[in-house]
């Protein structure tokens, strides 16, 4: 099987604020993680134009160059809600809201030049770290050789609303893993990769971020929005994902958990990661980029596996700034002041069971 390495990479993602986007006096919160200084009427396909812009020119990849590999370049994009007005024609029409999904997936292939294959995940909150490990899959098994992946989502009354009539909205800024957590804070955001071979990386002197080294999906089948309670399934996906990076769980120094800042989900969680630890001695350290930029629905994955490496490449862990007490008492959730990260694991629990892990470790040049 082929290796699979991350040579360009580009995020752009809010803070958590009060939000200018659409009303929200109907809502428990008007703290949303929302980014400054975007088009209001076509916020999405800017966060698209900006993040594929700026991952190609960290790749040192032209729109030509990308052309030139035809259908051995794919796009693997995710994304949840896309935009509002999908769901609003979807009521009024019955026109299938995938279509729309496919018009931004489209939309960032021709931005970067794919000529190949578009993919798209809507796998939920997972959508975006699915995306990722598809494109993996595809390399690794030598389908294509090279990919762009990632996602995009744009703030949206349909997710504010929504989430807010599952009573799962934070009253304020999210708390993931405290045991004083009341819920989350909705964000928007975006991030792309550019995976290919290390060969075809070395042969034209590109910088490398990171090696892929494994992957799971999973779904627990369990209920439409609560995860499955015990932590069962969430473990068995983790499992999986070092399995197949050939590890064992003392292997990694770090965990970018899904980290909602829900009961139902830091529960979940934690319990899964008991299991996982159970009997280890070495652990890693564990923590939720949704605490500093909201839940970027389906770009989640995304944005937090660049976050992920970001930490990786300065040492700096990525520290939940309102955790003061550690759901259950965990010492998995209490930040280093400095981390050394070698291995590291990406984790998304979505809506309907729907979950995925990426599992990446340090380039380290021979």
């Amino acid at each position: 099987m082929n290796r699979v390495v991350i040579t360009g990479m580009s995020a752009l993602c809010g803070e958590i604020k009060p939000c200018t986007v659409y009303d929200t006096s109907g809502l428990i919160t008007d703290k949303f993680g929302e980014i400054n200084g975007l088009d209001g009427d076509d916020r999405l396909h800017e966060i698209i134009r900006r993040t594929i812009g700026d991952m190609l020119t960290d790749a040192g990849f032209s729109t030509d160059d990308i052309s030139a590999f035809g259908g051995d370049c794919r796009m693997f994009f995710g994304t949840l809600f896309a935009r509002d007005n999908a769901f609003l024609e979807h009521s009024r029409t019955g026109v299938d809201t995938l279509a729309y999904m496919n018009e931004f997936a489209v939309y960032a292939a021709g931005l970067a030049g794919v000529r190949g294959t578009v993919d798209i995940s809507s796998a939920s909150c997972a959508a975006g770290t699915t995306a990722i490990g598809m494109a993996f899959d595809f390399i690794r098994n030598g389908v294509c050789s090279a990919a762009i992946a990632g996602g995009a989502e744009e703030l949206t009354a349909m997710g504010g609303y929504g989430f807010n009539c599952l009573k799962s909205l934070s009253g304020d800024v999210c708390n993931p893993y405290d045991v004083k957590h009341d819920g989350i804070n909705i964000g928007e955001g975006g991030a792309f990769f550019m995976l290919e071979t290390p060969e075809h990386a070395k042969s034209r002197n590109a910088k490398i971020y990171c090696e892929i080294i494994g992957s799971a999906t999973g779904n627990d089948a369990y209920h439409a929005t609560s995860p499955e309670p015990t932590g069962e399934e969430a473990y068995h996906l983790m499992r999986s994902a070092l399995d197949d990076a050939g590890l064992t769980a003392e292997k990694l120094d770090y965990i970018n958990g899904h980290g909602t800042g829900t009961v139902l989900n830091d529960t979940m969680e934690t319990s899964a990661l008991k299991k996982l630890y159970d009997g280890v001695d070495r652990k890693p350290f564990v923590s939720s980029t949704k605490a500093l930029i909201g839940h970027c629905m389906g770009a989640s994955g995304a944005v937090e596996l660049a976050s992920v490496i970001r930490s990786m490449q300065s040492g700096e862990p990525i520290v939940m700034p309102n955790l003061t007490e550690p759901f259950d008492g965990c010492e998995l959730y209490n930040a280093p002041e400095s981390i050394d990260m070698e291995y590291a694991m990406s984790n998304s629990f979505g809506f309907a069971g729907n979950s995925a892990s990426i599992v990446i470790r340090k380039w380290v040049e021979k």
